[in-house]
């Protein structure tokens, strides 16, 4: 009898979500990261590192826990998975992390600027503007606090010269930011170029936010 794959439901949804990101134009070729974290064995699951999604299974997708031991896989895991557990130690709210480079997006952190929030579906998913953090090489010490440090209680966080980490409560609940992020990132560019984007006030982000999330459509998203 076939033993049974430890966390196999989620794998296939961690793997199912990272064959999306190129679809919705967010990574190219082996970019990008997903992560899912398992609240009932405390571990997580991470895409492996620099392989194509779409010829891998279930299986291949890395089982760490949070003193970033490997428990299965044969693979080796995201290299920033040190970053991703430090975001789910700080965050017990957030289950899910996607890391893209979707060109939109990354280019405001290339010029090191917070993407402002100018779209209600925008404010709807983040309620707040998506910070950047310092840049740091991937070995330097703050490579891990400076991110989750600029993240704090929001729900994106821009790498510096580098792309976005967007964050949710389920898988589902991210994927739908970092497509979201990456549109408004692009409907800013188009409205810089016809004229001034109207960028929403803190008090307009946080009223769309706290309405979608508790009050719209059939039950409350709770982020």
């Amino acid at each position: 009898m076939k033993k049974e794959l430890l966390l196999g439901h989620l794998r296939a949804k961690v793997l199912d979500t990272a064959n999306l990101l190129p679809v919705y134009g967010l990574v190219w070729m082996a970019g990008g990261t997903v992560i899912a974290h398992d609240p009932q064995t405390d571990y997580i699951v991470v895409t492996p590192s620099g392989l194509s999604y779409k010829e891998l299974n279930p299986e291949d997708m890395s089982v760490v826990d949070m003193d970033l031991n490997l428990i299965d896989g044969k693979y080796r895991p995201s290299v920033a998975t040190n970053l991703w557990l430090e975001i789910f130690k700080a965050r017990p709210d957030v289950h899910a992390i996607i890391h893209t480079h979707s060109p939109y997006a990354t280019a405001f952190s290339v010029i090191d600027k917070p993407i402002p929030i100018i779209t209600e579906t925008q404010a709807d998913w983040f309620g707040a503007p998506i910070p950047v953090a310092k840049y740091a090489h991937i070995e330097d010490d703050h490579f891990v606090s400076a991110p989750v440090e600029a993240l704090g209680e929001g729900f994106a966080v821009q790498l510096g010269q580098h792309g976005p980490i967007i964050v949710g409560k389920t898988l589902e609940h991210a994927m739908e930011r970092a497509v979201t992020l990456e549109e408004a990132a692009k409907i800013y560019h188009i409205a810089k170029n016809l004229g001034h984007p109207i960028e929403f006030t803190k008090d307009q982000a946080w009223r769309s936010f706290d309405y979608y999330m508790n009050r719209y459509g059939q039950e409350s998203k709770s982020n």
